[in-house]
């Protein structure tokens, strides 16, 4: 399957302006944000001094993560009671223009309805990574019966220990379903991932693109 980065972005990003207005985006969701910024304390200080406001439209964790091939890239993850309200506040200028200010980029964002929700405790310190996979589907209850038939997912050719399994769906046509888990040795996820064999699991279970980032664990923390 060959990805576009732009074209997922740019779809995910439609999809949502045109569900914005629908009640099904008004429930416990994650977002994912992808953003360069030369200086990682200065990202970090301006996302603290966000917290209060970030708490009050929400917002009630959050995760860092270095871009794996990049580092002056970082993802963010950010955990929120209202997929539609977190949304609108994400893209304001009271949440872009603090980050823009200390240096940081214009970021590629992700969203999606928990379905299985992504666990955060209060972690200053990490090791592992992170592994997060954007799947356009055909057909999301076809995708998600399939993948919960494999159980476990226990692969014996990942080379590294996963964990911590979480799904969050964005509806729409198509369906997008974000996969997100942890890697033990985040380095060896790449080449499994895109490996024939995950490659063959994936269209046999109607995903017709896909888009994944990799990021070393940092922090996290509960607002």
């Amino acid at each position: 399957m060959k990805t576009n980065f732009k074209y997922l972005i740019l779809s995910a990003f439609v999809l949502i302006l045109a569900t914005a207005c629908g009640p099904n985006l008004r429930s416990p969701g994650n977002f994912f944000l992808r953003q360069k910024a030369p200086n990682l304390q200065a990202f970090k200080d301006a996302l603290k001094k966000l917290k209060p406001e970030l708490k009050q439209k929400g917002f009630l964790a959050y995760s860092l993560h270095r871009d794996l091939g990049d580092r002056q890239t970082y993802i963010l993850t950010l955990k929120c009671v209202d997929l539609r309200q977190g949304e609108e506040f994400l893209r304001s200028p009271a949440f872009r223009e603090p980050l823009g200010a200390a240096g940081v980029g214009e970021p590629a964002l992700w969203s999606g309805l928990d379905v299985r929700a992504r666990t955060y405790e209060n972690q200053p310190s990490m090791t592992g990574g992170i592994v997060i996979a954007a799947n356009c589907v055909k057909d999301y209850p076809f995708w998600q019966k399939c993948f919960d038939a494999e159980g476990g997912h226990h692969h014996a050719d990942r080379g590294y220990v996963p964990s911590h399994y979480s799904i969050h769906h964005l509806p729409g046509k198509p369906d997008w379903a974000l996969v997100v888990h942890e890697a033990s040795d985040v380095r060896k996820a790449p080449a499994f991932m895109t490996s024939p064999a995950m490659k063959g699991v994936m269209e046999s279970t109607g995903v017709v693109q896909i888009e994944i980032w990799y990021g070393v664990n940092l922090e996290q923390g509960i607002f």
